[in-house]
């Protein structure tokens, strides 16, 4: 009998199944797994995920789609999921992830994710916005009036709306910031003027009632993910055009709460800035948790004169706790931009 040569040897099938398992990421066998338990549990699960993770598990829900049922199994092995309940990924087809995603997140939604995971399918609906990047967003909406990029601003989360803002001319931002402060809705005549807008992309969508967007806090947000050298520039420019509104966005974007976010070094150099007359009130109608972390920041004999004179302290209007909070919101806001400390804002930056 000849000897077998090196390259008419058979291959070893569990030398190949080890091979195509350790190149298995943990996306691709959590999309194995959403093809296998059904589409109710499937939907489920991704109701509880984020944007961005649901876009990656659907990309890879259609690539391992066709896995072989060994490779199948041994995911399933891994996760202790009884082999008599196991099946191929036959059903894992364009109509089943589909179905899965309407059940969890809507159809507009839907079709907006699977529009990156899926080829031609279509999309409607404003909820699409979500689903785009920032350089996708823009290049559809460059050349629009202000009102129109305002709303357009006022839906996408608050990260994406950040980067978004950094894209266009400095004039441009500050009107945008404005006009999204004052929104208090959308009227359908507005909101169709946008579907006409994405209509080259998406399907247009009817609306009927008007739809709540933007305000104050919205503005703030986006400011919080914009970055400070931006964030600056903004605010001088809105408060040119309506002082007020500059001033309710600013107090918005960093809150006396939001001290509970700075590191004790920041702290520190902020009480030293503050008078006894600001600091007592402002602490007087604060939450104790806010109040302990200004006290943990003073020398014992400060805190002890201090505690004293804050029980001295007679009954308070909230008004005056108020006034008293958002001045030293502006001393720190004042400090942080001379990059004397490090205040925690809305986004993922020291700000």
């Amino acid at each position: 009998m000849a000897k077998e040569t090196e390259s008419t040897k058979p291959t070893d099938p569990t030398s190949e199944l080890n091979e195509r398992f350790k190149k298995l990421s943990g996306a691709d066998k959590a999309a194995m797994l959403m093809l296998l338990m059904g589409e109710e549990h499937a939907a489920q699960v991704i109701n509880h995920l984020e944007p961005k993770d649901i876009q990656t598990l659907g990309k890879k829900m259609v690539e391992v789609a066709n896995l072989p049922k060994d490779v199948v199994n041994a995911v399933l092995d891994e996760f202790l999921i009884s082999t008599s309940k196991m099946s191929d990924l036959g059903t894992g087809n364009s109509e089943y992830i589909q179905k899965v995603f309407n059940k969890a997140l809507g159809e507009d939604k839907a079709s907006a994710a699977l529009d990156k995971i899926i080829p031609e399918q279509s999309l409607k609906g404003l909820d699409m916005l979500r689903w785009m990047d920032a350089g996708e967003i823009y290049t559809a909406i460059e050349a629009e009036h202000p009102q129109v990029i305002a709303v357009v601003l006022s839906v996408l989360d608050h990260d994406v709306a950040g980067a978004l803002i950094k894209m266009f001319p400095e004039d441009v931002r500050s009107d945008v910031i404005a006009r999204i402060g004052s929104l208090s809705g959308i009227q359908p005549s507005a909101l169709a003027r946008l579907e006409e807008v994405l209509k080259s992309q998406f399907l247009q969508r009817n609306s009927s009632s008007k739809t709540p967007f933007g305000g104050v806090e919205a503005a703030a947000k986006i400011l919080n993910f914009s970055g400070s050298e931006i964030e600056t520039s903004i605010l001088k420019s809105v408060e040119a055009q309506d002082q007020k509104l500059a001033e309710a966005i600013e107090e918005n974007m960093v809150t006396f709460m939001d001290i509970d976010g700075m590191d004790n070094k920041s702290l520190q150099t902020l009480i030293r800035e503050l008078d006894n007359e600001l600091l007592i009130p402002a602490l007087k109608g604060a939450d104790e948790s806010i109040k302990e972390i200004f006290l943990e920041n003073m020398s014992e004999r400060a805190r002890e004169l201090f505690e004293d004179d804050l029980e001295a302290m007679g009954p308070i209007r909230v008004s005056e706790v108020d006034k008293a909070q958002k001045e030293i919101m502006r001393v720190a806001r004042r400090l942080s931009g001379e990059g004397e400390i490090m205040l925690s804002g809305g986004g993922n930056e020291f700000i």
